[in-house]
């Protein structure tokens, strides 16, 4: 067993995923990421890269490794893109991550979102129908919410022991 297969059983076993078998046969690529996204940090931190560039073409180097290490070829341009998307190299020139929400409408006699009938709600702000993040120069344009991370990528969870 690869490097990489060995650190994702131990993971997904960890955080109860079961068989190493029935583990990779249920990852998506998002949990490739996660499970590799420590690793990421390290070998190509955001902080220290001088430049956007030089910080994309980092994390394309450590994808194509992982992929000898087994990460499904499948799963490189998601990857990718995920770097490219962030504001790595690019925060001492003032960018940002901005997250913009599409909201449905509450139904107040149901306390139920009317595009799905199904998430409880008080307010329409609880309905979100969809999200958006891009990166900005210009952060005080936001229309949405101003995040705090560098990357338009979800945040991954930290697994519980």
């Amino acid at each position: 067993m690869t490097k990489i297969a060995w650190m994702l059983f131990a993971l997904l076993v960890g955080m109860g995923f079961g068989t190493a078998a029935n583990a990779q046969e249920d990852l998506t690529c998002e949990d490739y990421r996660c499970a590799f996204q420590q690793r990421m940090e390290q070998e190509c931190s955001c902080t220290e890269k001088d430049n956007h560039g030089r910080y994309v073409s980092c994390v394309a180097h450590l994808v194509n490794d992982l992929v000898d290490e087994g990460l499904p070829t499948n799963c490189k341009g998601k990857l990718k893109r995920c770097a490219a998307r962030s504001v790595c190299g690019k925060q001492d020139r003032g960018f940002h991550t901005c997250t913009t929400f599409e909201y449905g409408t509450c139904d107040i006699t149901t306390s139920l979102c009317t595009h799905d009938g199904v998430t409880p709600c008080t307010v329409d702000t609880e309905c979100v129908i969809s999200s958006r993040c891009k990166t900005t120069r210009h952060p005080e344009n936001c229309e949405g919410s101003l995040d705090l991370s560098p990357s338009c990528c979800s945040t991954c969870a930290v697994p519980v022991p």
